[in-house]
């Protein structure tokens, strides 16, 4: 049985999806990954100007970090060894993760401090350990790639709420919970909607509502921010949805990639001008800002979410 979060104000959720180099480990030959490859600090790039408008907006997010990015190379060898279950046979193997070293794109504990130490308290939430799709792998390999990263993330001192999937594909929702986890992102409804959904939402992103089933929440993506079916509609499509949100009293949940700020900078420009919107309709108390792992906790709790309101700085 399934029951569905009664909102008390609308709510404004953003994910990112942090991989560094992770997110193309079955993808090598990706156009970004080569882009990265000629400047590895680029990566991050997208990373800190995230950060930056997030700092300016007072908003927080939630970062999906993948469980590799917590590790220095020498911990990498000590935690991952020769009898870890593999995703598939010769993927991903030993010699495979013994070959990365030091290669920035792979290691990312610089930029966990870096989040963590964001003047706008922001969440980390996981994102597997090594970007390994849950929907193709077996159970065991769930629970390695679960395992794995909260042992990965101990020595920040993280207790994860939240996971995002790779390629958002849904799989072993039991290990989640085993381990703790009380909300995940589940399927995207805008621009990159199945074609079976209404057209408007394709262009207008729609406004989401969490739902309880099997024992933990999820609540869909409204938009993956840098992905725009027409780059034109992309700031007037979010807007609008957020709007949208607000009049309905829903959740309206926008998912990015860092690296999509670096394919132009008017996916910057129209990153900070939705911010700003937002921000101007937190302030006028019609919108609440919250992360993942808040809204969980808000739904588990039944308190109204003005009981937990901040003053905005």
């Amino acid at each position: 049985m399934s029951r569905t979060g009664i909102l008390d104000n609308p709510v404004l959720v953003i994910s990112v999806d942090t991989e560094l180099a992770w997110g193309f480990i079955l993808d090598p030959e990706h156009e970004i990954l080569g882009r990265l490859r000629q400047d590895p600090q680029k990566g991050r790039t997208g990373i800190n100007l995230f950060l930056e408008l997030l700092e300016k907006y007072c908003m927080p997010a939630t970062w999906a970090i993948v469980g590799q990015l917590f590790l220095s190379p020498e911990e990498r060898r000590e935690l991952v060894h020769r009898e870890m279950p593999q995703f598939t046979e010769g993927w991903l193997d030993w010699n495979h993760h013994s070959s990365l070293g030091d290669d920035p794109l792979y290691c990312g504990e610089d930029v966990v401090m870096k989040i963590k130490a964001c003047a706008v308290e922001q969440e980390i939430g996981l994102h597997s350990f090594s970007h390994v799709l849950f929907s193709r792998c077996s159970r065991r390999v769930a629970e390695s790639e679960i395992e794995l990263g909260i042992k990965a993330a101990q020595k920040f001192g993280v207790n994860f709420r939240s996971f995002v999937f790779p390629d958002n594909q849904i799989g072993h929702l039991g290990v989640l919970k085993d381990r703790g986890f009380r909300i995940y992102r589940s399927e995207a409804q805008g621009y990159w909607a199945r074609m079976t959904r209404r057209v408007m939402n394709e262009f207008i992103p729609p406004p989401v509502v969490p739902r309880y089933e099997d024992d933990i929440w999820h609540i869909e993506g409204s938009v993956e921010f840098g992905y725009p079916l027409l780059p034109m509609s992309e700031l007037p499509g979010a807007r609008f949805g957020l709007r949208r949100a607000i009049w309905s009293n829903k959740v309206f949940h926008v998912y990015l990639h860092p690296w999509s700020l670096l394919l132009n900078q008017g996916v910057v420009r129209d990153l900070d001008s939705f911010l700003s919107f937002a921000a101007r309709r937190r302030d006028e108390g019609r919108l609440e800002p919250m992360t993942m792992g808040g809204l969980a906790d808000c739904l588990d709790s039944g308190r109204p979410h003005g009981e937990r309101r901040q003053a905005t700085p």
